[in-house]
């Protein structure tokens, strides 16, 4: 097993750093988004000091920004070559989009804390991408089913979902439109790394759905200024507030 998790950060390292043009990690994703507003003051506090938000208009009521909650499986993900490291894993990603360094105009998605069930997995987003990634123990995780709950060491996070919506393309839900620039955006998982990565997703083949959810989250899990007890997210259709679920999207990154 070690040697099999160091050939793996070899490898993305090795291909991460060497090329600036062609992907280098492929893999399908079947999750969850949902966009939590908080008061501007509040998230500001979540980042990293030479840091600062960027306004987000036509979404969010004046004086809010989002922090993104993405939970969900990812499948045969890994390095382009070889394909017998590619893997499936259990992901949650804690994210503030629209934010920008103070001396630049440039806009990034911070992924501020990552959740893995794999171990090499954790270990290669450190080495990597320099990403705050703990390993975690799933208690019921099955996007199929609604239900995504997870331990670490004590503290539990949990998640139910519920379909509002058939399937159905990105342009049948202009409410998604949103996620879609927030995952477009280049990201970060550490300020001191100058090199970040960005993701491309087939929203041409993608399909998704409106859904409700209830989240439930231990303080510690979290930032420590993200507020505690139990919140509910209604759909696409109800902003603020908004979760969606996709089907199998492919994606890549370089």
């Amino acid at each position: 097993m070690e040697a099999y998790i160091f050939l793996r950060c070899f490898l993305l390292l090795a291909l991460f750093h060497g090329s600036n043009q062609a992907d280098v990690i492929i893999g399908h994703y079947k999750a969850w988004w949902a966009a939590v507003t908080l008061p501007n003051t509040t998230v500001q506090a979540m980042l990293p000091d030479d840091f600062e938000l960027v306004t987000v208009k036509d979404w969010l009521p004046p004086g809010t920004h989002p922090v993104i909650l993405e939970m969900g499986m990812e499948h045969d993900c890994g390095p382009v070559w070889p394909k017998r490291l590619q893997t499936t894993f259990m992901q949650f990603t804690y994210e503030i989009p629209f934010i920008k360094r103070k001396d630049s105009e440039a806009t990034f998605n911070y992924k501020s804390i990552i959740y893995l069930d794999s171990e090499e997995e954790s270990l290669a987003s450190r080495e990597v991408y320099r990403l705050n990634s703990s390993v975690v123990k799933p208690v019921n995780v099955s996007v199929e089913d609604g239900a995504f709950e997870f331990k670490y060491n004590d503290f539990t996070f949990k998640a139910n979902a519920t379909p509002k919506g058939a399937w159905n393309t990105t342009d049948a839900y202009p409410g998604f439109k949103q996620y879609i620039n927030i995952m477009n955006l280049k990201w970060f998982g550490s300020p001191e790394l100058t090199e970040c990565a960005q993701h491309h997703y087939d929203f041409t083949s993608a399909k998704i759905r409106p859904a409700a959810m209830t989240v439930s989250v231990d303080h510690n899990l979290l930032s420590p200024m993200f507020p505690q007890g139990v919140r509910r997210f209604l759909g696409l259709d109800t902003a603020p507030g908004e979760c969606s679920e996709t089907s199998r999207v492919g994606h890549s990154s370089r």
